[in-house]
């Protein structure tokens, strides 16, 4: 979707240093949700919900429901498979067994249970998000299941590009490994 202002009028709109901030924040961390915005920024709640709105109106950014989070993004620098995958990203578990799928193809799910130390309908259930939306795969190994991530290249490039944005030291490390096996 094209802004339906002209550049000079986004500049203008983007001249309120708060607005800039919020606006720059979307920008590093596509996805990003109103309380994440709040909290890492440290903007009152009703300043940013005025100036998202603000920016919303002006179609500078846009916002997609996923779940129960209202995730935003700057308008025109995704499609909406890259959003898919941002909102699956900017959750802990799904990140983390995609990072794991990423380092150890064809994981079980017995083994994600033992890695993650969480409950079997827990996994269970994000793993069905993951397949659901089509970013792993699962493949049948006798009486097991393995999972693999279908498009390694778009999830890794996602999570380099947007380390800064995740806040989680295990990207960090992952990033570090991964650059080191895909040089």
């Amino acid at each position: 979707m094209v802004p339906r202002f002209r550049d000079d009028d986004a500049e203008k709109a983007l001249e309120l240093d708060t607005r800039r901030n919020i606006y720059d924040h979307i920008s590093a961390v596509p996805g990003t949700h109103f309380r994440e915005i709040h909290r890492r920024l440290k903007i009152p709640t009703g300043v940013v919900e005025y100036h998202l709105k603000y920016l919303e109106d002006r179609d500078l950014i846009v916002a997609r429901k996923e779940g129960r989070y209202k995730r935003y993004y700057i308008t025109g620098s995704m499609g909406s498979q890259d959003k898919m995958l941002m909102s699956l990203l900017r959750q802990k578990i799904p990140r983390h067994i995609l990072m794991q799928l990423l380092l150890q193809p064809k994981t079980t799910h017995k083994e994600l249970r033992k890695l993650f130390s969480i409950s079997a309908s827990t996994l269970s259930f994000h793993l069905s998000k993951l397949l659901k939306n089509e970013v792993i795969e699962q493949i049948k190994s006798g009486r097991e299941n393995e999972y693999v991530v279908v498009d390694e290249d778009a999830v890794a490039k996602a999570l380099i590009r947007f380390k800064k944005g995740f806040v989680d030291e295990v990207v960090d490390e992952f990033v570090d490994i991964w650059m080191e096996i895909h040089p």
